[in-house]
């Protein structure tokens, strides 16, 4: 006990050894990457970067001694400390089991906490660190204060922690429904006032509240669906996520039933498997028990709904990735679930990702009415019209008309990496097609 008290003084005294613990973390951070994702790249190197970077803040602000009035330089350094402290259990957490082993609570709550604890010490130390720089200017004392600078970052440090309590306690749960209609001649009569209900991005690994999730499929079924449709990422990782929830969604009721199709993390494509057929065993099983549950996979293929003499037709397609990117598998094929209908018939298309329809249903199949997408979460976060989300895809989140073509990009019901929403509520989309 008395030799970690030393260590736990050398490392919190000695600005250089937080250099060497940034260059043992990083070297620790880019192992468990490489180990633990089937396609690492430049994630480890990024992350790699930002542990040497969180660790060059600590180096800093103990080389520099702040220049704050003692009482104020006492609680920037106890907050640091406690930040340093986080962040090296969670690089150590993860050297000894790897994130997806984690229990539910700790992955989710534990690693968001240590998470907000980093980022509130990076943007607080570098407002200081501009203050630093503008203090060496000459003609700026006036607004070159350590105290007057360490407020204002205290004020910013305040209002992110409060900005992602309230998105991890309220917002993440906030369930909205949003209302939407297609008025097309493309309508048969048949099925005009006919009601889709889609959800995605379930992300179940991530949901502890089964409360949650029983407000959601009372929300879908008071909507009185004719047909419900999931535009994938039921899991984050691992089939077994969905065990538990698996009699609430049973519930869900819909005329015409439910369809769903696999999103990027159905795949299990994040995670190294010991064989090539433990992945697709994990695929396997999700899709039985989507089967056990009532609910339909639409693989590459196309189904048709019937009211009277009229019909319409449901296509799926299994994951789409961008052309630029190549992130994800690629296995979407519109060919074969376009096969066999008319240009003149109706088109529901249903898709995981919005860039499917950007870069190829938009260009090469004009004739698909309506495209039905998730994915992007919308960042879970906005600013306004901002989102990260606006930096990856064209079409982010919300409802869109091209001429005889429409699009619908819904931000998900569930949440992945970090444990909140702020601005941008888990929602449902009810799109009623409509005779013009």
């Amino acid at each position: 006990m008395t030799s970690l008290k030393q260590i736990m003084h050398f490392l919190n005294r000695q600005p250089y050894s937080k250099l060497l613990v940034g260059f043992v973390f990083a070297i620790a951070t880019f192992s468990i990457v490489r180990h633990t994702l089937s396609k690492p790249g430049a994630m480890a190197i990024i992350l790699s970067s930002v542990v040497m970077f969180y660790m060059w803040i600590e180096y800093w602000i103990q080389r520099n001694k702040l220049q704050l009035p003692q009482r104020t330089s006492n609680i920037v350094l106890r907050i640091f400390k406690i930040s340093f402290w986080c962040f090296a259990l969670m690089i150590i957490g993860l050297s000894i089991s790897p994130i997806v082993y984690w229990t539910p609570i700790l992955r989710i709550y534990g690693y968001g906490l240590m998470l907000i604890f980093a980022s509130i010490k990076i943007v607080l130390a570098n407002i200081l660190f501009l203050q630093f720089l503008i203090s060496k200017v000459r003609f700026t004392n006036k607004i070159s204060s350590p105290k007057r600078w360490f407020q204002v970052g205290l004020c910013v440090v305040v209002f992110m922690f409060t900005m992602a309590l309230y998105g991890s306690i309220y917002e993440v749960f906030n369930l909205k429904v949003n209302q939407l209609e297609v008025r097309d001649k493309a309508v048969p009569k048949a099925f005009d006032d006919y009601r889709i209900v889609q959800f995605s991005d379930m992300h179940i690994g991530s949901q502890v509240s089964k409360r949650y999730v029983r407000k959601l499929v009372d929300s879908i079924n008071a909507q009185n669906p004719d047909l419900v449709v999931f535009t994938g990422d039921m899991v984050n990782f691992y089939t077994n996520e969905i065990v538990p929830f698996v009699e609430l969604f049973s519930q869900i009721r819909a005329k015409d039933g439910v369809f769903v199709v696999l999103g990027n993390h159905d795949y299990s494509g994040y995670l190294r498997w010991k064989t090539s057929q433990d992945s697709v065993d994990n695929i396997l099983q999700l899709i039985n028990i989507y089967h056990s549950m009532g609910w339909n996979v639409l693989q590459n293929e196309h189904i048709w709904l019937h009211r009277g003499d009229d019909s319409i037709a449901l296509a799926g397609v299994e994951n789409y990735s961008s052309k630029r990117t190549k992130r994800w598998v690629n296995i979407a094929d519109t060919e074969k679930a376009l096969k066999g209908i008319s240009p003149s018939n109706l088109i529901v298309m249903i898709s995981h990702n919005p860039q499917h329809f950007n870069e190829e249903l938009q260009i090469n199949f004009p004739h698909v009415n309506l495209t039905l997408t998730g994915h992007s979460h919308g960042g879970q976060m906005a600013i306004g019209e901002f989102s990260v989300a606006r930096l990856a895809m064209k079409h982010w989140r919300g409802f869109h008309q091209f001429e005889d073509q429409y699009l619908n990009v819904c931000t998900g019901c569930g949440f992945n990496a970090l444990p909140f929403r702020i601005n941008m509520s888990p929602n449902i989309s009810v799109v009623t097609l409509s005779e013009p």
